[in-house]
This record gives C-alpha cells, structure tokens and sequence, in this order.
C-alpha cells in the first residue's frame, strides 16, 4: 500500500478548534484559533457543536461515502491530528485547546514515574491487566486538565459534553444526537461537544481506511443519514464535524515474539502499536538498534528522545512537568503500514503514527439548513450580492434566462429546486439535496458566466512576447489584458492547441486594483506565478501595462 507521511501540523489542527471555540465565546484562549473555522464564527449563534466521530479521518470518508454525501460536500479542508494520533492524547486536545506536550495524555498506555508504572489511562489499569494501577486515578490526579467546557462555564456560558463516558451516557448515535437536539433548544447561547466512538470500533474490526469496506460503509451512511436529519431541523446553530484521528490498515505483530529486543527493555514499551516509546537498559542502546532495524526495517523511523523533542512532534507549548519523565530513551514512529502490539489485539486497522491517512483529518462545517427561510428570493438576493460583489455592473437582468429556482414541498419536507428550460420550451426539474448554503453557490455558478459575458471587452493589451512561451509543456498562444465596457479589467489566457488547449478568464476585483501595480501583481499569485508561462517580474517591467490597468504613480 503506497502512504506518505504527514508529521503534524500546529498551525491547522484539531488543537486550534477549541481555541477558536473560546475565541468566538470572549473566553482567554490557551492556544492559536483555527482560521478555516474563525471565518465561519463571524455570526453570533445560539447553538455551537462540535462534533467528533472518532477515527473517521478524511481518507475513510474518500472512500466509503459518495461525493453528494453531506459529510463529503461540506468537508472545507483537512487538519491535522496530533502526535500520536490517536485517541487519548486527540481528544484530549479537542477538550482542552493543548497540545499533547502541555496536557500530558501521550496514549492509550503512558508511563507514570511516580509509580513506576504503565498505565492504560482511560481504564486506570497497569498495562496488559485488569488490575487497577493504583487506588486514586493515576492520569486525572498527577495529570489534571481544565476543558474548554470549564472554562466557559466559568465565563458565564452554557457548555455541555454528551458522550458514552458522560452521563446520561448515550448509547446509540441517535441517542448522541437527540441529547444534542434538547440541549440546542435550551434558551440561551451555549457550546456543545458531542462524541462518538463507535465508529473507531470498526474501522479496527474491519479496516476501511485503505479501500471502501461494506462495514464502514453502512455505519457512516447510516451515520449521515441521521445528521442529515438533525441538519435539516437546525435553527441558529453552526455544526463543527471533525475526528480525533485517521485510520490506516495495517500489519501487525507483537514485540513479546522477539525476546532479545524486549530483553534490552527496562519495561515493555508503552503509548500506540504506531508510535512506541522504548526505556532502554544502561550499555545496551547500540544493541537496542541493530535489533530494532534488524527485526522492523525501514516500516518505523526510529528516533531518539532529544530528536522528538527538538522536531517538537508533541507540540510547541509550554510542557507539562511530567511529561518528558514518560518519554523514555527512544520512539518507533511507523512511517508504512506496520504496527507493534504489546498483547496482540486482532486489529485490521489502527493508527498512531505520522502516515497522512492516520493524520489528516476532516473539517466539516454546516450551517443551518434553510440559511435564508423557505423564500426562494431570498437565496437568489444571497447569490446575487455575491456576484455583485465580484462584479459591481452585476443586475438580475443578466441572470442565465435558462435557470429559474423553487422551494417546493414534497413528502411533508421543503427541497431546493432547480429548473433549466432548453429553447424549445422543454423543461428539466433538479433535485439533489441542497441545503441553503449550496443552493446558493449552485445560483452564482450557474449566472456567472452570464454576468461576465454581459461586460463586453473593449480594448486588449496583448503581453504575450512574439518568440512564443513553453507553459510548462504547453504552448502559450495567447496571454492578454482586457478593458471592459461597464467597467473592470480581466486576463484572458489560452495555452495548447486548438484541439487540446485550455483557457481561463480572471476578472479583477475592485479592491485588487485600488492599491498599487505592486499590489496587483503580488495579488494574483496563480495568473503570475509562472504557471501560465509568465511571471510577476515581465509584467512589472512591460511598458504601458501599468497604465493600461489604470494604475497611477
């Protein structure tokens, strides 16, 4: 299987949801926001949820759901998990807003020096037993955290946790969302963290997040299906759906098999069977990794201690005072498909290591349903306050005469409706699940060309030299600035042939060309990057350009 690795990312992260969680109330952060999701916190709502389905990373959605399925289409962009990307030390982050280093829930096992012990944290129980690790909960009393949820309800704001290890603990999906339903009916604005953890169970069972697979298949479709539901009846709420990690399915074996290399050990490794952490006995080190390369190969990047934290995998804060006495001398961070198991689960899928199927996850963001209410002109205003924002000599009148939208009812429920009559009168009827938010980019994009054709050119500036340009393969054939009759400026550019050529047409907006020539250029980094054959640099020094564009000294 082909992977690639993906070592996490800081900057966009699950870590940064809940800061943007505390931002958006007026609470102190504890960390950086997330800009993806800030710029959908600019309306104040009665209802904020974030959402987490544990293991469900963006690869497992790419290939077990359909492209219309509302999970898909409402995925903005993909994050990154933590490290190790797995569940104790992800959601912890997604309650907390810290990174791993600083909360000091490194994974699913984690050494205690205080007892001198590994402890499976969320169990409280000595690694590999049933036995109780100590009589108080080692990881929440020599590792407390404050969550998001305190901290808002300190603020004054409502907040609330509804999973399977909090009462009433739900035990179904649907149960987690009717939980959910009550809690957004009651006055007042509040934050809601929602979780579900189902959805790891089998992704381990059955795999999936290497090719599509009927289990993981039916339980997200079923999954879907019911947020589709409770999307459709949301009023005044904005929805966060992400997961804690991805998945990727794996091979595994168990170190107890290799007795020379676990004889090297002070104590068996402990966190994820993808990311393993190693206290090696005093003179034994250099035995240590002949082994471990002898035994593992390539499959795992064998790192030192001093190499994890100078890389900062576990995160850039401030540490927790416990957390580098956890860490032992060595870390094996699977970079293939491979996994060590303490007790040998039969896992098909697991994750904890810096693969990208393991560390991307999804961003998906809904609004509510019906953005605008049931009156279709309202998401025809919408569309059209967007196009005329891109194109101030924008009017209806210049609207697609093919295209006409409704709002019908249909089975007791509203749909989004699309019409397109042909010129013979003849018409198509459309009905593919819109909600607000995408009927609304469905108007602009089917009037926008329209709009622009309504904006005859007027005059051409050719800046397309005479001795021709290879575009990366292509033929440059024409590379031209227009000046339009009711106003603005475009670039039209045409590489290839006139069999299998291309072109494109950027229209500029208005507060691209109200600052400098510099600014202008330094704005549109794709038309002049050098992809289409010319850069920043021959435009600033092509004479008459400037003015052609209207820019002044």
């Amino acid at each position: 299987m082909y992977t690639y690795t993906a070592y996490p990312d800081y900057n966009k992260n699950i870590v940064n949801i809940p800061n943007s969680i505390l931002n958006y109330f007026g609470v102190e952060t504890v960390g950086d926001t997330l800009p993806d999701l800030d710029k959908f916190l600019d309306n104040e709502y009665k209802n904020v949820i974030l959402l987490v389905l544990d293991g469900v990373g963006h690869t497992v959605l790419e290939w077990n759901l359909k492209r219309n399925n509302t999970l898909v289409k409402h995925e903005r962009t993909t994050i990154s998990s933590v490290f190790p990307s797995a569940t104790v030390a992800a959601t912890t982050s997604l309650i907390t807003g810290q990174m791993p280093c600083e909360h000091a829930w490194l994974g699913w096992d984690t050494y205690y020096k205080d007892i001198d012990k590994n402890v499976t944290v969320f169990n409280n129980t000595l690694q590999g037993s049933k036995k109780q690790a100590a009589k108080y909960n080692v990881a929440q009393t020599l590792t407390p955290y404050k969550s998001i949820m305190e901290r808002l309800n300190e603020a004054g704001i409502d907040a609330y946790s509804v999973s399977p290890f909090v009462d009433p603990r739900p035990g179904s999906f649907s149960e987690v969302l009717d939980m959910t339903k009550k809690l957004c009916a009651k006055p007042g604005r509040k934050y809601i963290y929602a979780y579900w953890d189902k959805t790891d169970e089998i992704l381990h069972k059955f795999g999936g997040a290497s090719n599509e697979e009927e289990n993981i298949k039916a339980a997200l479709t079923e999954i879907e299906k019911q947020i589709a539901s409770f999307t459709y009846k949301m009023k005044d709420t904005l929805l966060i759906i992400t997961a804690d990690h991805g998945h990727i399915d794996c091979n595994l074996s168990c170190i107890k098999d290799h007795p020379e290399l676990t004889d090297c050990l002070v104590r068996l490794p402990s966190l994820e069977p993808r990311l393993l952490n190693f206290f090696v006995k005093e003179g034994r080190k250099r035995e240590f990794r002949s082994l471990f390369k002898k035994i593992y190969g390539d499959e795992f990047r064998l790192m030192t201690k001093k190499e994890v934290l100078d890389e900062k995998l576990f995160g850039t804060g401030t540490e927790h005072k416990k957390f580098r006495s956890m860490l032992g001398d060595y870390f094996a961070v699977a970079t293939g498909d491979s996994g060590i198991t303490v007790n040998n689960p039969k896992w098909i899928s697991t994750h904890g290591g810096v693969v990208s199927a393991e560390m991307k996850v999804p961003l998906i963001i809904i609004n509510d349903f019906f953005t605008n209410g049931t009156e279709v002109e309202n998401y025809i205003d919408a569309a059209f306050d967007i196009l005329k924002k891109r194109y101030p000599w924008a009017k209806k009148s210049m609207f697609n005469p093919h295209y006409s939208y409704a709002i019908e009812k249909k089975g007791g429920r509203n749909k989004f409706i699309q019409y397109y009559t042909w010129d013979n009168g003849e018409k198509n009827r459309y009905d593919e699940g819109w909600d607000g938010e995408f009927f609304i980019d469905l108007i602009v994009n089917d009037n926008e060309l329209s709009i622009q054709f309504a904006n005859e050119v007027t005059e051409v500036f050719n800046v397309r030299p005479d001795y021709g340009v290879d575009a990366h393969g292509w033929r440059l054939e024409r590379f031209e600035f227009r000046s339009h009759k009711l106003g603005g400026y475009s670039a039209f550019v045409q590489a290839g042939d006139r069999v299998t050529g291309g072109s494109r047409t950027f229209f500029f907006s208005q507060e691209e060309m109200s600052g400098s020539f510099e600014d202008f250029l330094a704005a549109n980094k794709e038309l002049f990057s050098g992809s289409f054959g010319l850069t920043a640099d021959y435009m600033k020094n092509l004479s008459g350009l400037k003015e052609f564009l209207g820019f002044k000294e």
